[in-house]
């Protein structure tokens, strides 16, 4: 067993149980209540169709996965108009058919046909209390409340194991992907109503969804498109992290609000220590995949950007001079633990400045960072210092009156 697997599976083995057994049980209620063969029918049609949109799933900017499909639509739908034994049934197989076509390896379909198991199972629970109330208000609830199981069960499962499996903190993961997925789903919601509706007066009539579904995966597409373009004009090709234009438009719009809220904002600038010898001694395509691995430890401290070279910045919005000095602190000595492909270690110096003490004007807290930086690689580098008026000043006496005697010292 990999290491990958075996940290998996504390999330996995729970999941796959309760899932597998679910399906079990809702394959033995579906069997032994002898379902007519205009029901078999309708299963096995919106079994078809949730399949389908399983195979091309829509993008969605912000979450760690291949996309959002629609195989919701069906699978709520089926839950109002057949129970939640088929729902369940459909679920897995919505999932588990697409990962044998696409010879997915083992461990994904036991898990990813357990969590869409476990998914169906809750739409169709509660779906089932919605629909205990007769006409359109109980039809309304139970879609309602079917789509709210869906995706209490759905969203976090899939973001528990893309979080054991990244290594992501899962709180903040499991936050992006309700923001980035509450309104596909509150869209998928009401395409679901029109299908249990169509449904009830001619099972033909639901194919009147075609043109909703497609306009829906046409504007996600065109959507996500835009964000990814958007995205990569403000990213750094190398190392993910924001660029230099990122850089300069976030830290004038935290600054703006900051002034507006009143809450402090602290700029740390980071600048690997001699990294000019790395790319002299190993190459720079050694030199790139460092900066990538400085890049990936940065990730964990702040909103991130490399400003070119070996620069970097962090921009730690809400937080003051200590915090800003802890959080930097605790990226250096990230980076300075890593082992980078070279074998040996690298270090940072950074230096900060916070709004309102330092500046308030862009230029000038980037100004004084990077005098705070100069400081620190002047004291012995691997390390951070934040900008003192008076330490600069000593700094700069210093480095004049050094000045004659390292001519001095160079040879003629």
């Amino acid at each position: 067993m990999s290491r990958e697997t075996a940290r998996l599976l504390p999330l996995l083995g729970p999941v796959a149980l309760a899932g597998y057994s679910a399906l079990a049980v809702a394959a033995v209620v579906f069997a032994t209540s002898t379902p007519a063969v205009a029901v078999l029918g309708g299963v096995l049609a919106l079994a078809v169709a949730a399949v389908f949109v399983e195979a091309h799933p829509v993008p969605i900017e912000g979450i760690s996965s291949e996309g959002i499909s629609l195989a919701a639509v069906f699978i709520v739908g089926a839950a109002v108009i057949y129970g939640w034994a088929p729902a369940v049934i459909l679920g897995f197989l919505a999932r588990g058919v697409i990962e044998l076509l696409q010879r997915r390896p083992a461990i994904r379909l036991a898990y990813n046909g357990a969590v869409f198991a476990l998914s169906g199972a809750a739409a169709g629970a509660a779906a089932t209390v919605g629909r205990s109330e007769d006409g359109v208000p109980g039809l309304l609830l139970g879609v309602l409340l079917g789509s709210a199981g869906w995706y209490a069960v759905n969203i976090p499962l899939v973001a528990g194991i893309i979080s054991r499996w990244s290594r992501e903190p899962f709180l903040p993961l499991l936050r992006r992907s309700v923001y980035w997925t509450a309104v596909p789903f509150s869209i998928m919601a009401s395409v679901s109503l029109m299908l249990a509706v169509l449904w009830d007066r001619s099972p033909l009539l639901a194919t009147a969804l075609v043109g909703p579904l497609v306009a829906i995966a046409l504007y996600q597409r065109s959507v996500y498109s835009a964000l990814k373009a958007m995205r990569l004009a403000l990213t750094d090709p190398l190392t993910g992290l924001g660029n230099h234009r990122h850089f300069h438009e976030r830290l004038q719009r935290d600054l703006d609000e900051a002034q507006t809220e009143g809450f402090p904002l602290t700029l740390c600038l980071l600048d690997i220590d001699d990294f000019k010898q790395i790319n002299d001694r190993f190459g720079h395509p050694v030199g790139d995949r460092v900066l990538a691995q400085v890049a990936a430890r940065l990730r964990q401290g702040g909103e991130a950007f490399r400003l070119g070279g070996d620069e970097f910045a962090l921009l730690l919005a809400g937080r003051d001079e200590h915090e800003g000095l802890s959080i930097a602190r605790a990226v250096i000595d990230r980076v300075a633990e890593s082992n980078c492909e070279h074998g040996g270690r690298i270090s940072m110096s950074g230096g900060i400045a916070t709004y309102p003490q330092h500046g308030v004007e862009r230029s000038e807290l980037v100004r004084v960072a990077d005098s705070a930086l100069y400081l620190a690689k002047d004291q012995g580098k691997n390390t951070v210092r934040v900008y003192r008026p008076d330490l600069m000043e000593l700094a700069e006496l210093r480095r004049l009156a050094e000045g004659p005697d390292r001519a001095a010292a160079q040879p003629a």
